[in-house]
């Protein structure tokens, strides 16, 4: 059952390898990670968001999970209109 369900669905749409750089920010020790913009657009992922960050290490392997906390709604499509 479980092989059949994924044999008709295209495996890039569900398992899509994206890659984000860390960026130096002039005039400080913080680094920003740039997100792809389709999953900007695709989560409404606005200027001023905030998101609570947990960092793992496992087996060498660094995990870092995002967790939005504040979504700032309007700005972006402020922007858009003008």
């Amino acid at each position: 059952m479980y092989i059949s369900i994924y044999r008709s669905i295209d495996k890039d749409r569900i398992m899509k390898n994206y890659t984000v750089k860390a960026r130096q920010r002039y005039g400080s020790n913080s680094i920003d990670l740039t997100l792809p913009a389709s999953i900007r657009k695709k989560y409404s992922i606005n200027h001023g968001d905030i998101f609570r960050i947990k960092a793992s290490k496992k087996n060498e392997k660094l995990t870092l999970e995002y967790k939005l906390i504040y979504q700032n709604i309007d700005e972006d499509d402020e922007e858009q209109e003008e």
